[in-house]
């Protein structure tokens, strides 16, 4: 279980019941739970919805879910996502891309990026309906983090830090396999008791990956490879594109 908890601690602020003794394999093996991890990030999204729908107006309801959310994961994968966009649309060559990335300080793309990519998270949480609102937040965070494991075992990393290297180092099939079971019986579940429709979970998946797919050829072109910063945009990104894949199913199928 140390695994399981290293990756708790790594992409969240919960806190930790066990003493985690580091080893370079670590990062790798806890990729195994990372849709497990989303699990609880999306159990704790609906119990703070419930907890606020009891007394608080629609729209802070969702203002609070969105700062709990950011909060919940300490801004990690956000601050990916800021380095990530400062460096792929400086326009410069592969070395002053990556040393965009790796500044600690914030650039104009990023920052029009982040205040852009909140205000449509807000609005799709705006959109979501009771009916299918519990069923959508346990998804989302579950299936953007498998895509961060997706993105570390499917493609080549490029200078980076220690900690990305680790985790490519000893990335092998039996964790992305493994991750992908989790994910699987986490659908079973989800579909099972809140009766959610299997094809619009199919089209979510697909239309996600698809797109992310793209996104990561197009950063490797750039840079000739992934970033640990990429794969926090990776998370980021498939968190919109879960919410916004369902929103065109429901609109074009009668669900």
């Amino acid at each position: 279980m140390t695994a399981f908890f290293f990756a708790l601690s790594f992409l969240t602020r919960l806190p930790i019941i066990i003493k985690i003794e580091y080893n370079d394999r670590l990062p790798s093996r806890a990729m195994n739970f990372y849709p497990m991890v989303g699990a609880i990030i999306g159990l704790i999204l609906i119990l703070l919805d419930y907890l606020f729908s009891l007394s608080l107006p629609f729209s802070i309801r969702n203002i609070l879910l969105l700062v709990f959310l950011i909060y919940l994961t300490g801004g990690l994968h956000l601050d990916g996502f800021i380095d990530t966009i400062d460096g792929i649309f400086s326009c410069r060559e592969k070395e002053k891309i990556l040393n965009i990335m790796h500044d600690s300080l914030i650039g104009s793309f990023g920052a029009v990026a982040i205040i852009l990519l909140l205000i449509l998270k807000y609005n799709l949480f705006m959109e979501l309906t009771d009916d299918f609102r519990t069923p959508i937040f346990l998804l989302m965070p579950a299936i953007s983090r498998f895509m961060a494991v997706v993105a570390a075992y499917n493609y080549p990393l490029a200078v980076s830090s220690k900690f990305a290297k680790e985790i490519k180092s000893y990335l092998t099939y039996k964790e992305a396999i493994t991750a992908g079971i989790y994910l699987l019986i986490y659908f079973i579940v989800i579909l099972y008791v809140f009766s959610f429709p299997i094809y619009i979970t199919i089209i979510i998946f697909v239309f996600t990956y698809l797109v992310i797919s793209i996104f990561l050829n197009y950063v490797v072109k750039l840079i000739d490879g992934l970033t640990g910063d990429v794969y926090g945009a990776v998370i980021e990104i498939s968190e919109i594109l879960v919410l916004l894949s369902f929103l065109a199913a429901n609109r074009l199928i009668v669900i």
